[in-house]
């Protein structure tokens, strides 16, 4: 695996980095939507972890940047396999102004073709920046250099003051792997954020700061779902060595469901009492997810995905997963009905049905209101279509209900969505048969 040393500043810390139907087409939302366009997703991963510096009225952010050798195109030089790219990274505030800009090129060799198309090899990258403390817009960009391709990534993040409290905790970062050898420790970052391939748990690391020093805190942490029920609560007494201390813990497996999940670590005093623990506990936290590694990013509840066919799937197809045994044989028969539908058998990814889940998170996220977007009949015909190529907007038309009119040119098609109740729920008015799986 092609690996990046990153020596991490202050401490002996080593990180080694190491649609099948005929109207599904590529979409990129040609017009504005209701409420944006669709974002493509990201072909990289990226991550940014804010820590105390030891620079005066800064915080130190470490951003971390992995591309999956399957996402660059490799050249053939020599008897060597080798893949050129450039990363842009520029920090705003929540105003626009910008901050900071960083633009580095990284260059991945190989000396087995398979790898070039892997999609569990990738090539991992570091930057630190101190910066003072706030809220701040994270934008990254990657560039193929051969391919000229580009895919972007956009984050907000808060940046705290660690020096202001007498005890403060730093971001946490998901790690893969640790490794001890004497002091010196090796972990390898969990950029993709996806704990869902991990059988035997995962480690989290971050660091303590304390004024005056302390001998020792409380440190529980604790994990909830989506819902808010808890998986996980456990607290333990660790020792403090200083001003700052490292902490790794080890999360043993849960077997946690596909979804997405909140992890908060909370540290007090251990020989504080009363009000005082409450008002000196220190408090930080991350999301995480669990998903099988061959599904799409966008789907985090599988019985849900199968649900999402119905715009594309026969009733039999929907019937013969739903009737599987149980959950690992009815992944099996999901994906076999993808893998008949994957434009491209010969590589790892099924684009088709990435871009189908795509359009669903995509509903979600504008078309949502009494019901969740892709359920409804503007959702319903996004899936399908994709976005339109021009949208007829009539919010206020006398003596008329809001109606919209969706116009696909290259496939002679046209929609018409009423607002029958002044609400925002657009119904589909026109064609008013082949309706196609409707949900409602």
């Amino acid at each position: 695996m092609m690996r990046a040393n990153i020596i991490c500043r202050y401490v002996k810390l080593l990180v080694v980095v190491v649609i099948g139907f005929a109207e599904m087409q590529t979409a990129h939302a040609q017009v504005d939507m209701k409420k944006g366009e669709l974002e493509v997703l990201p072909t990289f991963y990226f991550d940014a972890i804010s820590y105390s510096s030891d620079v005066e009225h800064k915080s130190r952010v470490d951003v971390y940047v992995q591309v999956p050798h399957e996402e660059i195109r490799f050249l053939k030089e020599g008897d060597q396999f080798i893949a050129r790219y450039e990363v842009t990274l520029s920090l705003f505030t929540t105003t626009r102004q910008l901050v900071h800009e960083r633009l580095w090129s990284a260059e991945v060799r190989t000396n087995d073709f398979a790898q070039t198309a892997s999609n569990k090899l990738y090539n991992l990258t570091q930057r630190s920046l101190d910066v003072d403390p706030g809220n701040y817009v994270f934008t990254v960009q990657v560039r193929d250099q051969e391919s000229r391709k580009t895919s972007h990534i956009k984050r907000a993040l808060f940046v705290p003051d660690y020096k202001k409290d007498s005890l403060s905790l730093s971001d946490i970062m998901l790690v893969t792997r640790l490794s001890t050898d004497g002091e010196k420790k090796t972990i390898v970052p969990n950029i993709s954020n996806n704990v869902g391939n991990f059988t035997d748990g995962f480690f989290i690391f971050f660091e303590i700061y304390n004024e005056p020093a302390l001998d020792s805190v409380d440190v529980t942490w604790s994990i909830l779902n989506a819902k808010k029920e808890e998986q996980l609560k456990k607290t333990q007494v660790e020792a403090i060595t200083g001003h700052k201390t490292q902490m790794f813990f080890k999360i043993d497996n849960l077997n946690l469901p596909m979804g997405s999940y909140l992890l908060t670590v909370e540290a007090v005093p251990t020989h504080a009492v009363g009000d005082a623990k409450e008002r000196l506990k220190a408090t930080t936290s991350r999301t995480f997810v669990s998903r099988a590694g061959d599904l799409p990013l966008a789907v985090l509840d599988f019985d849900k995905a199968v649900d999402q066919l119905i715009y594309i799937a026969r009733e039999s197809e929907l019937q013969y997963i739903r009737e599987s045994k149980n959950a690992e044989e009815k992944k099996k028969r999901f994906l076999e009905f993808w893998v008949k539908r994957d434009p491209d058998p010969q590589t790892s990814r099924n684009e088709l049905m990435e871009e189908y889940y795509q359009r669903v998170d995509f509903a979600n996220k504008n078309f949502s209101h009494y019901l969740e977007g892709w359920k409804t009949d503007m959702g319903m015909v996004y899936i399908r279509f994709g976005g339109p190529e021009n949208i007829e907007r009539h919010p206020f038309d006398y003596n008329a209900k809001p109606y919209e009119i969706w116009y696909y040119y290259q496939q002679n098609r046209q929609f018409i969505f009423v607002d029958q109740t002044g609400f925002g729920d657009y119904r589909l008015t026109y064609p008013s048969t082949d309706l196609w799986g409707r949900v409602r």
